[in-house]
């Protein structure tokens, strides 16, 4: 094996030509192509290779090739110490082999040994730094490379390097600003969602988008230590087996259990080789996972996984799962925030109306009993959860507007007077107009504060409202509200058995209430009438 020694080359016409050939590339790729198809043309070789050095899987990668067989080198992965390009990496030189076949580094495209020579260069970057090497062969000619064969190699490994750093640097700001711009999109669209696994889901769309990856996961941690799987994505057959042996709660192992140890990202660009590696993950070859935090807690883990094939994990990969982690964190604390916000906004609401029960000489319990009976019958009657969280507010609230009656009206054993019982009906009214500023507030709850004695045949109080122009929670909560009356003890009247009130709303069905929500809270207790 000889290191050959070439002086810079004399840059005259022809290599002028190819320089300007080589720099009109439109892309990497064909850069490469162009280079390795003029080597071909312009020296005596019968193949001619570009192979680029993978630092972080440290193997060469045949990219492009021309001539004998290149079609069966383009993708090969040559790990250190297999094939003559590792002597020029090492050296940083040119080398020159005459008698390839006595080599036993020597790598054979056709799979054994053949007569011929190698010449190998150095592909540089504009710095100065080795990206691969550029090599030609005269396998199976008699054809002999020498010192111009090999200055020529040098200018083209030098053009070649250059058009491709200049065109990695314009895919890489491409690719960031795209990054950039994704990643914007996914703050916003992190901040329009309210449910973990919207925002896990999104997440893992938008890295496997990014990266190519074959697929996404988030673990979640419980109060034990123990890891589960929340969200996988990908390739359907993997994410229904990994789905099966993950989700049940287990103690973390491999790249999840070294992320919850360091609480930092880890990445694997070849999972078979790692320490930590699952036995049940044999078809994993690259992976990278970043820990998900509350606080200062780590909360759960997302990661990636490459399938069959090892993929390179350059430092910008791994940055952008920190960056998508970092969002998931804030699209998380904000909905854990909000949560927190609602159950006390629930606590505070289901305390007023508890306290509103004990003032109006409401049985002890009502407000609980009609909001448990409502959700009930919103349920049945197909209501969502949003329609359903306003119901449940509006029991909670139904008669705020009593806090302006007085205990004469409103704890009064015997009938009203006309002028009391007007003054009754109107803390429906009060009650909207005390809400109305309220932004928390929606309308519908307002809906059934002040509609929850309209009537079916339009004879309720205030306004007097018909049939289906009364707003549907109003007409579900208007039922379960008379029950509860009918059934509880008040100061007026003792408490009716459980038959007897149902036979009460019967008769209503039609004029008092809407027949369809009767016949619904009717069908919760199997009432067959």
């Amino acid at each position: 094996m000889t290191e050959v020694r070439v002086s810079t080359p004399d840059v005259q016409k022809p290599e002028l030509d190819v320089q300007t050939v080589v720099l009109l590339a439109q892309s990497a790729d064909d850069a490469f192509g162009r280079c390795v198809t003029l080597a071909l043309q312009k020296t005596r070789a019968t193949t001619v290779m570009i192979s680029l050095y993978r630092a972080d899987i440290d193997v060469l990668e045949v990219v492009a090739g021309a001539g004998q067989r290149s079609e069966l080198a383009i993708g090969r992965r040559l790990p250190r110490g297999t094939g003559l390009g590792w002597h020029v990496i090492s050296t940083e030189q040119p080398v020159l082999v005459e008698e390839v076949y006595t080599s036993r580094e020597a790598h054979f495209l056709a799979g054994r040994p053949r007569p011929g020579m190698y010449l190998g260069v150095p592909l540089l970057d504009p710095d100065g730094r080795v990206l691969g090497v550029l090599s030609a062969d005269t396998t199976d000619s008699p054809e002999i490379l020498g010192d111009a064969d090999a200055q020529l190699l040098l200018l083209l490994g030098q053009v070649a390097g250059v058009a491709y750093s200049r065109w990695k640097a314009l895919d890489d700001a491409q690719r960031s600003a795209r990054q950039y711009e994704q990643l914007a999109s996914l703050s916003v669209q992190l901040e329009a969602l309210s449910h973990p696994d919207d925002i896990a889901r999104e997440a893992l769309n938008l890295l496997l988008a990014l990266s190519g990856f074959s697929i996404g996961v988030v673990m979640g941690v419980n109060g034990q230590g123990l890891t589960y799987m929340t969200m996988i994505q990908g390739d359907v057959e993997v994410t229904q087996a990994a789905g099966a042996a993950l989700r049940e709660p287990h103690v973390p192992r491999g790249l999840v259990a070294d992320v919850l140890a360091t609480r930092r990202s880890v990445a694997v660009a070849d999972y078979l080789s790692y320490p930590g590696a699952r036995p049940d993950m044999t078809r994993v070859r690259s992976a990278l996972a970043a820990p998900l935090r509350c606080g200062e807690d780590v909360v759960g883990v997302i990661g990636l996984m490459n399938l069959d094939t090892p993929r390179p994990l350059p430092a910008e990969i791994v940055s952008l799962l920190d960056m998508v982690a970092a969002r998931v964190d804030r699209a998380q604390e904000r909905i854990r925030d909000f949560q927190n916000m609602r159950q006390m906004r629930e606590a505070a609401l289901r305390s007023i109306g508890r306290m509103l029960e004990g003032r109006d000489g409401e049985t002890s319990g009502h407000t609980d009993r009609v909001t448990t009976l409502s959700l009930r019958l919103g349920r049945a009657l197909g209501l969502g959860d949003e329609a359903l969280q306003n119901l449940r507010w509006g029991a909670y609230l139904h008669d705020i507007g009593k806090v302006t009656l007085g205990d004469d009206i409103l704890r009064k054993p015997g009938p009203l007077t006309p002028e009391e019982r007007r003054a009754m009906q109107k803390h429906v009214v009060v009650g909207d107009h005390m809400l109305r500023d309220e932004v928390f507030v929606p309308r519908e709850v307002r809906a059934v504060v002040r509609s929850h004695h309209e009537r079916w045949d339009g004879r309720g109080y205030p306004d007097g409202l018909r049939g289906e122009t009364i707003p549907m929670l109003a007409r579900i909560f208007s039922v379960v509200d008379v029950y509860d009356a009918l059934v509880s003890k008040r100061p007026y009247k003792p408490a009716w058995t459980h038959a007897q009130a149902m036979e009460e709303l019967r008769r209503g069905a039609g004029s008092q209430f809407d027949p369809q929500a009767l016949a619904s809270f009717e069908a919760l207790f199997g009432y067959d009438g």
